[in-house]
């Protein structure tokens, strides 16, 4: 009877059960309340040491979550990556600093940008490392044809709203100065009758 009571209870619980892990969860959204925030800032300068101060609080939570996703050693590098002025460089270096908190990227993902800073400082090289770091850090693709991917999918957004306008605008312009250059002809002709 016991078991079977224990059976029915088993049942009717939540299929996610604490402990279990979905990699397809959003990440676990940091607490609001300030006193937590302030007190995970301390944690990540205590962690990454006192030369990481300015960074986590310039930085702020992606900062503090991206200390934490890296080993101490990588952390410390995170963190002279900062101070020497090379994440400044980065188009985004928050998006950038959102990667590498995410499961799974930490030491992988930070040291690849560090070693290719000047690769990441052009826009379409640093959103196609962004959109799947790890194929890049383990070298299962060249960044060069992300990039190029990325530089296309920009342009060819870009031109799939432009070209539209332009010709329009330009249709627009050549049927105005038509019928400007006929009305003044027209004014022309008939002042000349009456003169």
């Amino acid at each position: 009877m016991h078991r079977m009571l224990l059976g029915a209870v088993l049942l009717l619980l939540p299929a996610a059960a604490p402990g279990q892990f979905n990699p397809y969860a959003p990440p676990v959204q940091v607490d609001n309340d300030p006193r937590t925030r302030r007190a995970l800032r301390e944690r990540a300068v205590a962690y990454a040491g006192p030369s990481s101060r300015e960074f986590v609080e310039t930085q702020g939570d992606a900062a503090v979550a991206a200390l934490f996703a890296c080993s101490q050693p990588a952390a410390g590098k995170l963190v002279e990556f900062h101070n020497s002025g090379g994440l400044a460089k980065l188009p985004k270096p928050g998006d950038l600093l959102r990667v590498i908190a995410q499961p799974g990227n930490g030491d992988d993902v930070l040291l690849y940008a560090i070693q290719h800073a000047n690769e990441l400082s052009d826009v379409d090289c640093f959103d196609a490392y962004l959109l799947n770091p790890l194929e890049y850090a383990y070298a299962l693709r060249p960044l060069g044809e992300g990039a190029a991917e990325a530089r296309a999918r920009r342009l060819s957004a870009h031109a799939a709203t432009i070209p539209w306008r332009v010709t329009l605008d330009g249709r627009a312009i050549a049927l105005g100065g038509g019928i400007l250059a006929i009305v003044l002809f027209l004014w022309w002709r008939r002042r000349r009758q009456m003169a």
